[in-house]
């Protein structure tokens, strides 16, 4: 795909060029905004009785209405990945967040990177924790895509920003409500998908219909008590049936110690979707069977929407983040 304008700015450029020299963007880069794609009333009127007294504080003068927040519902459609985060029907913010982008250079193929995070409910600033590390561990793997690094050594270095970036957000005055937020991350290449994870959110691979390639299954394996009760020979039903089975082993905070992440790299062989998501869904449909059949075989925006749609169909009880890439990364199937 030619660039004919910077996605920054919307400053004209040439075919050559890299930078834009209007902004200073990297013209190879398109990711989501820093700070989320939040929604907002477009004309800024009040979302109840259309008032144009809105005040700082997110209230309506008119009629006083709470005005929805722009993290309630987040979409965004980059061709190639696509993602949909959703407040759900009984949280009363979305503490999830989603930042992912696309690396193209020239005639080779694309590559996409993305990174969901679970704000920790019980933690302080949750929501904050999650986008502070989504745009800052996507920021450190596109600038990896550019040099062309590894990218299992680009993942741990990610998680370690993300580490560095929520640790700061903590206030040593009030002990025990330091934020954190799970993590999983995806590099998409044309041949490969590297992923890192800590915590429970998840990614899966989907294959498509009729393919040769790796069969559907979960690519990250949860930090949770239960989980590491099965990881040592406790059968699932025992180790699901212990205290606060289903309980953080690990997450990202200050409060989280010494943390390693799980990173794996798989050649699916063929093409499919790889889908990074949140409790919110996969506590729903947990098999990469049912998730691949329930799909739609085009993906994209479309079957975000759908996968989120059954969440909230069963209960919607957290926030539900949903990101799919296609595999590979092929200019078209992601729209």
């Amino acid at each position: 795909m030619t660039v004919t304008n910077c996605p920054g700015c919307d400053a004209p450029v040439g075919p050559e060029d890299r930078f834009c020299e209007g902004c200073g963007q990297s013209l190879l880069v398109r990711r989501t905004p820093v700070g989320g794609p939040v929604s907002k009333q477009a004309d800024g009127t009040c979302a109840g009785c259309g008032g144009d007294h809105v005040g700082a504080d997110g209230f309506c003068e008119d009629c006083g209405l709470a005005q929805p927040s722009g993290r309630d519902r987040m979409e965004c459609d980059l061709d190639l990945v696509v993602g949909i985060s959703d407040k759900g029907k009984r949280r009363a913010r979305n503490e999830d967040s989603m930042a992912y982008g696309t690396v193209r250079g020239g005639d080779a193929p694309p590559t996409v990177v993305a990174v969901v995070c679970d704000g920790v409910a019980t933690s302080d600033r949750a929501d904050n924790a999650s986008q502070r590390a989504v745009d800052e561990a996507t920021t450190v793997l596109l600038d990896a895509v550019l040099e062309n690094g590894d990218p299992e050594a680009a993942t741990k270095e990610a998680v370690a920003r993300a580490i560095e970036v929520v640790s700061g957000l903590a206030d040593p005055s009030v002990p025990g409500t330091a934020p954190s937020c799970t993590f999983v991350s995806a590099v998409v290449t044309p041949t490969a998908v590297t992923v890192g994870s800590v915590g429970d959110s998840r990614v899966y691979w989907l294959a498509g219909p009729g393919s040769d390639a790796m069969p559907s299954r979960l690519l990250t394996r949860d930090d949770t008590v239960a989980a590491e009760l099965i990881a040592e020979g406790v059968s699932e039903e025992q180790a699901n049936s212990v205290y606060q089975a289903h309980a953080l082993s690990k997450w990202i905070g200050a409060d989280a110690g010494p943390i390693e992440p799980r990173v794996v790299t798989v050649e699916p062989g063929g093409p499919g979707h790889v889908l990074l998501c949140s409790d919110g869904l996969w506590n729903y449909v947990p098999q990469a069977r049912s998730l691949t059949e329930l799909m739609p075989a085009e993906g994209g925006m479309t079957a975000a929407a759908d996968l989120t749609a059954l969440a909230l169909k069963l209960g919607g009880h957290d926030n539900i983040t949903t990101v799919l890439v296609p595999f590979p990364p092929t200019e078209g199937e992601g729209s």
